[in-house]
This record gives C-alpha cells, structure tokens and sequence, in this order.
C-alpha cells in the first residue's frame, strides 16, 4: 500500500486528448496514475463490489485529458526508466507549460522520503483555456468564449500502523467555465452572453482506517468522508441561487478467516447522507442505509462469494427496501483462461456533486427578475440497479493480459441530459427557449454491454486496446418510449501507446473512438394544456469521435525534462455534449524539474 501511494501522487502530468469523455472500467494493464487523477477519486465506502463496467459513469468535460509524466521518481520500481547508477530525485517535482490558444498548466508536488512510518505530502495544479470557439449554426459565424479554469489543493498522509495503516486526506477543487453551448440558428429568448459563467467549489476530507489483510485472523476497514460542494452562474440581469450539497458517509466492514485460512466470513455497513439547500432542492435530503453479510472462500484455482446486500433509500418523503444477491465465482483453469460469473445488484448514488462534475452545464435553477424561473430544478433520484449478471474470461499470456467480458443490467431513474431546447406554444404567440443548460430526465429499461481488452507491457513498450459496444432498451419512467440514451455512445473504443526509443526519450500515443451518441434536440411544451408532448421530441445524431493524441518527454538530465503534446491532432470539432464543442487542435510544451 506504501507503494502504491507513492506511485499515485509521483506520476507527472501533461496535457492530452481534448475533451475525452472518461469511464471507470475494470483493466488489465498496470494502472499508471496521475496527480490530476487524484482530485477525481472521492472516498464514498460502498459496501458493494465493483460495477464499473456496467455503470454508466461517463465524465465528459471540456478540460484537456491529463496525461502521466513519462519519467518517474525513484523509488518506483514499476517505471523502470533509468538504468544503472543514474537514479531520479524522489522528494517532488515541478511542472510548467504552456498550449496553442493561450492554455496554460502548472503541477508542483512534493512528500517526504519513502519511510517506515509515515508518508506525507501536498500537491497543487493547474489548468486553463483562454480561447475561443465557433459552434454549429449556418447563421453564426463568430466565435464564442470557451474559457475554462480548474485548480486543484490537496494534502495526503498515510500512518503506517503495527499491523494496520490509516489514510488521510483534505483537498480543494474550483472549476470556473463559460456556459458557452448554444444553436445561434434558433431565436433565442434568452439571449447567449459572453459573461454567462459558473463556478463550481468542492471541498473533500475522508480517514480510512484498515487493517493489513495478512495481519491476523481478524481483518477491518472502517471509513468516514465528509464533502462540501456548491455552485453558482452569473448571468446579465439574472439573479441566480447557489446549490449547496453537504455529504456525510460512514463506512465499516469486519471479517475473520475460518480455520483452513481458505474460508471468511464478513459484514460490511454504510451509512450516508447527502443535504441540500431547500432553496433550490425542496426535498432536500437523501439517507442511505446499507448492510452486506458475506462468505468467502479462496483456494489457488476456486473463488467463491455468497453474499446478500440490504439497502435502505429514504429520500422526498419516501423510503424503499431493496435486497440485492451478491454472488460471483471464479475458476483458474489456467494462467491464460480464468472464467468467472457475478450476480448482484446496487444502488448508484445520483446527488449533485456526481451529475455536476459528470457534465458541467446541467441545470440548478437559475431565476429571472421577474422570478420566472427559466428552468426547474434537478430531481436526485438514485439508480436502481435491480440485478446486474456478468460473465468474463481473462488470463495473462507472458506480457499480454485479455479480458473479454459482457453484462446486462435492469435499471430504473437513469439519468439522462437533455439540452434545454423547447419550443413553447401559447395562445397568443410562441416562444423558442435554447438554454445552454441541461436538464435530467430519468429512464427505466435494460442495458448490454459487450467488449474486450487487450494489454502488453514490458520495460520499453507497452500497449492497451479496448473496444465496449452498449445496447439500451429504454423508455421514461412515464413508459413513454425513448429511441436513444441520449450522449451515451453505442460504440466506445481507446488505443493507448508508450514506446521507450532509447535511455532518455519516451513517445505516447493515445486514440479514443466513440460513435452512435445522440441528444434531444428539441421537445414541445403547451401552455394551453400546460403538458408535455413526448411524442414531439425531436433527437440528432452527434458526431463521431475519432481523437488523436500524440506525446514526448525528452530527459535532459536527472533533474530536468522537456515535453510536448499535440492534441486532438485530426483537429474534430465533437460536442463534448450537445452544443458544446471542443476547442480543437490543441499544442503544448513544457519544463518538469525533480528535486
């Protein structure tokens, strides 16, 4: 585990791929982390296993992807750069630079020696964009402002105990954007500006506390996170309302091995809390309750867990029982062939940090002076995934590892965007609204995946493909029938490549492909019944993404490297989401100096 922090918070960073939509996903390729990574990773315990591959946990974003560093510091074994007697500095690094269309970034990191007893450290980073960008629309030709700014501040620790280690962990995050996306061939009501802004703040503290798995018979985790998240836009003549969100989690799990050492038994617990301001959310609170019993057992070639999850979701009033299997099993038949089969079920937790951060530009009830509000305001609803069946085979082949996998998940309140583009029918006249802002409709239905994943690494080369195909059948949770899951790509792929030419210079090439994602781009709403016409929405089809990145670290010395990154190097102007394209081609160069 000391290793692994280490690893986590000492990795460099450069700028890559534009706008790439990210997906957590079970891998098989050694994970190369970042420090930007670490801002994104919010300690909520679960009580249930992984799901990732079945979850729908797209993050677009219009922040350049954050590539890792190519040099590590020693002591990391597993970036085996240098040879010999030459050896990198290991207290921290800085790291400057800058891209076409004014985007600079800045890292600074730095933790005590690798000790028996304790690691501690503090990171601090930065990434803007200042430029411009020209939208669809065959009347409109000038470009809008794009401009984004993330910073990032964290402090991390970790106490190396007899027998058990404790993490913790304070961080900062602002992101300030331009809500930029509009269709200039609509008449508008609201009319886009070049000021309209949003800042979003979150400030996260979490103590693990976990036990080392081979210290005695007994083992345990026990967890506890608390996150402060708001949000506000500024707009001309607009008042707006900040959304607040508190989060409280407390998480806990014991177990013990049975005699054999093959067999243990567990229970693990949690219990959250997510509070929001009743100015803008008039439930304003969400309280989950979760209990997992289980029995495991593990010999060289068998895995086995039995396991049945009850969950308590009280939110608007209401309160709902769930009880969920938890099953899987996994046989070795050999190094290179290991099926293995899982059935369970979870709910995916929808508060306004994760829909927020998963797409920047959703809704929270901005108000006018005349106190019209322009747009209602979002409705947390937790994914209800009823039962969720996999079924894989991996293996590791030498320097190549696979992993071929498919799943299918029934679930209700998915949540899914829809660009605030209506038109309004009233008796006297008719209006045609095109927000820059989201809205969230929720779904109800089932979802396939099929895909694959292939990996090779060795000390100069390594390479990582992947190809994910998605089938959803869905419909509103009125049963009003949908065509598409609006955003969500039928077919996703990723090729990722790291050459080491010689002692001092690396290449990276990375390549993302996401096709078939649709968007609502228009629905009807009457004033003269005051309902909803779904039948009358209207879908467009995005485009394909097909995006390049290329990279190079060039060592100058032990100290000292240079880099540069060109992204998005086919220069596609995709919608991140509707109406909300990417800056394009994108160049950066920079310094990283370890001391």
């Amino acid at each position: 585990m000391k290793k692994l922090l280490l690893i986590f918070f000492s990795s460099g960073l450069a700028f890559s791929i534009a706008a790439q939509p990210n997906k957590d996903v079970e891998v098989t390729r050694n994970y190369d982390p970042t420090v930007m990574d670490a801002q994104k990773i919010w300690y909520e315990p679960t009580v249930t296993a992984d799901s990732s591959n079945v979850r729908d946990a797209f993050s677009y974003s219009i922040f350049p992807k954050s590539s890792p560093g190519n040099f590590g510091l020693a002591p990391i074994s597993s970036a085996k750069i240098i040879d010999g007697e030459n050896s990198l500095p290991g207290l921290g690094y800085i790291r400057a630079g800058i891209g076409y269309q004014i985007s600079p970034l800045f890292d600074f990191y730095i933790s005590n020696k690798n000790t028996q007893s304790v690691l501690v450290g503090f990171y601090a980073n930065h990434r803007s964009f200042f430029g411009k960008t020209k939208l669809e629309g065959r009347q409109h030709s000038k470009k809008v402002k794009s401009d984004f700014m993330n910073n990032d501040l964290g402090i991390f620790s970790k106490f190396f105990l007899d027998g058990s280690t404790v993490t913790l962990n304070v961080d900062y995050s602002r992101r300030d954007l331009h809500l930029y996306g509009f269709d200039p061939d609509i008449i508008s009501v609201y009319s886009p500006l070049d000021n309209d802004k949003r800042a979003m703040n979150l400030f996260n503290g979490n103590v693990i506390w976990k036990s080392d798995r081979d210290a005695g018979e007994v083992f345990y985790s026990f967890g506890a996170s608390y996150q402060l998240f708001n949000a506000r836009d500024k707009h001309n003549d607009i008042k707006t309302a900040t959304m607040k969100e508190n989060a409280f989690a407390l998480s806990g799990m014991l177990g013990a091995d049975l005699d054999d050492e093959t067999q243990s038994v567990s229970i693990a617990g949690r219990a959250a809390l997510y509070n929001r301001n009743k100015e803008l959310d008039t439930v304003g609170n969400n309280i989950l309750l979760s209990a997992l019993p289980s029995w495991v057992y593990n010999d060289d070639y068998l895995s086995v867990k039995l396991g049945v999850q009850y969950l308590l979701d009280n939110y608007n009033k209401t309160t709902k029982h769930r009880i969920y299997p938890a099953v899987s099993a996994s046989y070795k038949i050999h190094d290179y062939f290991t099926p293995s089969i899982e059935i369970k079920g979870e709910t995916e937790v929808n508060n306004f940090r994760k829909l927020a951060m998963e797409n920047n530009y959703i809704s929270f009830g901005n108000i006018a002076e005349d106190s019209l509000v322009f747009y209602p305001n979002p409705t947390f609803k937790n994914t209800n995934h009823k039962i969720i069946g996999m079924f894989s085979i991996k293996g590791d082949i030498e320097s190549f590892s696979y992993n071929v996998f498919t799943s299918y998940s029934k679930l209700e309140y998915l949540p899914l965007y829809a660009n605030n583009t209506a038109t309004i029918i009233h008796p006297y006249y008719t209006y045609n609204y095109d927000y820059k802002e989201f809205g969230i409709w929720y779904a109800k239905g089932y979802k396939i995946n099929i895909g694959a994943e292939l990996s090779y690494n060795d000390d100069d080369f390594s390479v990582y493909a992947k190809a994910v195909y998605n089938k959803y059948n869905l419909k509103m949770v009125d049963n009003t029938k949908i065509e598409h899951a609006w955003h969500k790509p039928a077919f996703e792929g990723n090729f990722n490549l790291r050459y080491k030419i010689s002692y001092d210079l690396v290449l990276t090439a990375d390549f993302r492909a996401l096709l078939k994602r649709y968007a609502v781009d228009n629905n009807l709403w009457s004033l003269l019944s005051s309902t909803f016409e779904p039948d009358l929405i209207v879908s467009r089809k995005l485009k394909d993404v097909f995006d390049l990145s290329l990279g190079a670290e060039y060592l100058v010395t032990n100290r000292f490297s240079v880099f540069g990154n060109l992204s998005n190097v086919l220069n596609q102007k995709y919608d991140i989401y509707s109406r909300y394209q990417v800056p394009g081609f994108i160049a950066s160069v920079g310094l990283t100096y370890r001391f």
